[in-house]
């Protein structure tokens, strides 16, 4: 302890001695280790860190895998998971939710728009969660409410039971102990309280089941699940599997169940129904996985040239103490010795880099929160913890074996007898040969960097290039709920609808107004089945297609081409007509190099057969996705669909958030119980369908620039170490009547070489590596060859002129003055 304690002393008084190079060498790893660290503690957060959950690792979620349609993950029918329930024996349940309810709270306070989701009374004990007051929901909250209660004033609706978020408790109701038992009213349908969920409790799903987490409150489903229709697929599953069995066990016995279901019923077989368990976990950060894995490789990438270039550093400074460490050993200093001191050093170095990084930690953690997409699941766990700090630690020491054991080697090898002699530098070439690999490595690492930032950017770039079949520009969109007990007809709802497009187009400003569901890039989807006149409707399940419900001036308001024919009419509604329009698509697919106008489409119409006329057709738009969005679209006037909720696009002739306040008015004066919610442009919900790509891009092109930097000045720092070494033998060579620009070529030559190898290294690693990238791109192949060529000569010219500097100051060598130094 006390030979250590005595390295200690005598290595911080050697790093104070020389502060420009240990504030170097300590900012250089505090970069390295800082955004490794805040890196990682997204990873942890997100990829790691098990659900929320009792035993998650038991959980799966329950998808059909549709191989006649477009599905991979497409929700489940409600009988079939009376099915699952009655026919699987490996699993302790399946349990059910809808994708999300919005709906008016009214009665205290100011109308408020809330999430509700409706499970099954066993969603909860599925999941392992029990309420922190009050109780979890029973078999007997599942009692159907009467047939016909919304629409008749007459038959008295009893109240669902409710379970309350907390966050929602809390900042709706006080935190009130004395919540439960209390009737609550959404949309006008009384419901009890009969718990408060815990507090860090949040329902995490994947993107694709289009579940939000901000959910306030859960209501049983009230209806028996054996008597929907089979073709109606609606829920999204999850089940615990029983303690010891596998997935691929519980696989099995869920695909005999599936191929029983293809045998005894038409739909399943017309769609071929697979289903698919998927783990829980897994599957919701599958869409952010890929992301965060290439950004924590690259940021280790960082980390390793940040490594390195402070090894070249060290092996720099290692020269200038060449005579020390040969005195020490003269004066019978063992070689371990040397060693521990010199790694020594490098510890110290490390531990005040890792402390410096948990500083920059700190706050690329903060800018990781403001730059990340949206639909990053766990967001709010992100942070510094023991978990992240364990990590920082590991790297710290990582670093300080990288960046140390090479000097604490060359320090301890150099021979006394050359060392003490006046000059005192021969040595230096072995340890030249050493840091020239090292920068070979580091041009290597970050042309892998710039060449994965170079694809994330023309994927970005190719986005933006996306036509999305509408224009976003100067668009408002805002939602309202109607509730079903006071617009319980379909006349009424159309007439409020008709009434309130009416008051906002005479608004100063607004250009045109219509209403649509779902909105695209909204978040949500509806596909249903279609059919031509002569097919049997029971084959209709085959043809899918998306379903948009508008009122007439939607198209207008978004800013759609109308291709052929005419758009909805405000007659068409007046008078009911079954008339739609469909996208180019559809009308390509269907009626290739025909006419559609005037053609006949067959629809499942709430059970029954319904035939409409195509009247127009409009340019595609892509309503999931601006990558991808492949399926045909249909859009039906809202008197054929009246009970779905719209949305209201308001196309502004100037900027659309002065509309804001005008709109609420209007919307107060028809009915003051109607929260106007979800206020957003479309231009937001475009840039949200990139955030994914563009937080990707914006980080590894971060790295890649640090890692160009970092490179760079190792390649400045190793020729410059040369310059030094063969001063002499440059001014023999001016002597005899080398000129300046024969010793600029001799030395820029010399650093072109270490690029160039550098370069070969770094594309065949790329070749390789970039094709992780693959899921992750949109427009370009993650062997570009445009990208590898352009990155490549950049970082050619970038590094070739970090050889000039010291090239041009080798040309200034006066011949007399390096000859007298020997």
């Amino acid at each position: 302890m006390g030979a250590l304690w005595q390295d200690l002393s005598y290595g911080w008084r050697k790093l104070m001695r020389s502060p420009g190079f240990t504030a170097v060498a300590v900012l250089t790893l505090a970069l390295g280790i800082g955004a490794n660290t805040a890196i990682f503690s997204v990873v942890n957060a997100i990829l790691l860190r098990p659900l929320p959950y009792e035993d998650p690792g038991r959980l799966v979620l329950v998808w059909n895998r549709m191989e006649n349609s477009t599905f991979e993950k497409a929700p489940v029918a409600a009988p079939d998971v009376v099915d699952y329930r009655e026919q699987a024996t490996l699993f302790e349940g399946f349990a059910a939710t809808n994708n999300v309810n919005e709906g008016a709270l009214t009665g205290e306070g100011e109308p408020e728009q809330i999430k509700m989701a409706l499970v099954t009374s066993n969603f909860f004990k599925v999941l392992g969660v029990e309420p922190v007051i009050g109780r979890n929901f029973e078999v007997e909250d599942e009692t159907p409410i009467p047939p016909g209660a919304f629409q008749d004033p007459n038959i008295p609706i009893p109240p669902s039971a409710f379970l309350m978020a907390n966050s929602f408790w809390r900042r709706r109701f006080g935190g009130d102990p004395e919540i439960l038992g209390r009737i609550i009213h959404v949309n006008g349908q009384p419901m009890t309280v009969v718990g408060v969920m815990p507090e860090n409790f949040e329902l995490l799903m994947p993107t694709d089941a289009g579940m939000p987490t901000d959910i306030q409150g859960w209501t049983p489903l009230r209806f028996d699940l054996s008597t929907a229709a089979r073709d109606n697929q609606w829920l999204r599953v999850i089940a615990r599997l029983k303690p010891g069995v596998t997935i691929e066990q519980a696989q099995a016995e869920m695909d005999g169940i599936a191929a029983r279901q293809r045998e005894e019923f038409k739909f399943h077989a017309n769609m071929g129904i697979h289903i698919d368990l998927r783990p829980m976990h897994g599957d919701v950060v599958g869409h952010v996985r890929p992301v965060l894995l290439a950004i924590f490789g690259a940021v280790g990438f960082v980390l390793l040239i940040a490594c390195a270039n402070v090894a070249n550093l060290l092996l720099a400074r290692a020269t200038t103490r060449s005579r020390e460490m040969a005195i020490r050993s003269a004066l019978g200093a063992g070689r371990p010795r040397i060693i521990r001191q010199v790694l020594t050093e490098g510890v110290l170095l490390s531990i005040l880099g890792g402390a410096a990084g948990l500083l920059l930690a700190r706050w690329g953690i903060s800018l990781l929160m403001a730059l990340r997409p949206a639909d990053l699941p766990r967001a709010e766990s992100i942070g510094l913890n023991g978990t992240v700090l364990a990590f920082t630690l590991g790297a710290t020491v990582l670093a300080a074996v990288l960046f140390g054991l090479a000097p604490a080697l060359a320090s301890s090898g150099a021979r006394a007898s050359e060392a003490l002699k006046e000059r005192g530098a021969d040595s230096g070439g072995r340890r030249l040969g050493l840091r020239n690999a090292i920068v070979v490595s580091e041009v290597a690492l970050s042309l892998v960097l710039l060449i994965g930032a170079g694809l994330m950017l023309r994927s970005f770039v190719a986005l933006q290039r996306i036509e999305p079949g509408f224009n976003p520009q100067r668009v408002l969109t805002y939602k309202l709920q109607l509730p079903f007990l006071r617009y319980g007809t379909p006349i009424a709802r159309t007439q409020f609808f008709q009434q309130m497009e009416e008051r906002v187009r005479a608004l100063p400003g607004v250009r045109a107004v219509g209403g649509v569901f779902p909105l695209p890039l909204g978040g949500r989807f509806w596909t249903g089945p279609y059919g031509l006149p002569g097919t049997d409707p029971e084959s209709w399940s085959a043809n899918e297609a998306n379903f948009r419900v508008i009122t007439p001036d939607y198209h207008e308001a978004l800013g759609s081409r109308l291709l052929s024919g005419r758009f909805l009419t405000r007659d068409d509604i007046d008078n009911t007509r079954d008339v739609v329009v469909i996208d180019e698509l559809m009308a390509s697919r269907v009626w290739p190099g025909v006419n559609a106008i005037g053609e006949q489409l067959g629809i499942d119409l709430f059970g029954q057969e319904h035939w409409v006329e195509v009247v127009g057709v409009v340019e595609h738009m892509r309503h999931e996705s601006l990558t991808e969005d492949s399926r045909q679209t249909i859009f039906f006037p809202h008197h054929i669909f009246p009970w779905t909720p719209l949305t209201l696009a308001v196309q502004a002739k100037a900027d659309p958030a002065s509309l804001l306040g005008l709109i609420r008015q209007e919307v107060a004066e028809m009915d003051a119980d109607l929260p106007v919610y979800a206020l957003k442009t479309m231009e937001e919900y475009v840039g949200d369908a990139m955030a994914g790509t563009r937080f990707a891009m914006l980080l590894i092109a971060i790295f890649a620039a640090v890692a160009l930097a970092l490179a760079t000045v190792g390649l400045y720092g190793v020729l410059s170490y040369a310059v030094r070494q063969r001063t002499q033998e440059i001014g023999i060579r001016m002597a005899f009547g080398a000129e300046g620009g024969n010793i600029l070529r001799l030395i820029v030559g010399r650093g072109v070489l270490l690029i160039l190898t550098g370069l070969g290294l770094g594309l065949i690693a790329a070749l390789g590596l970039t094709r992780t990238l693959s899921s992750i791109l949109f427009g370009v192949a993650p062997t570009d060859p445009l990208t590898f060529f352009g990155i490549s000569v950049l970082l050619l010219a970038v590094a070739t002129l970090a050889c000039y500097v010291p090239a041009r100051r080798a040309t200034m060598v006066n011949p007399m003055d390096s000859l007298r130094a020997e």
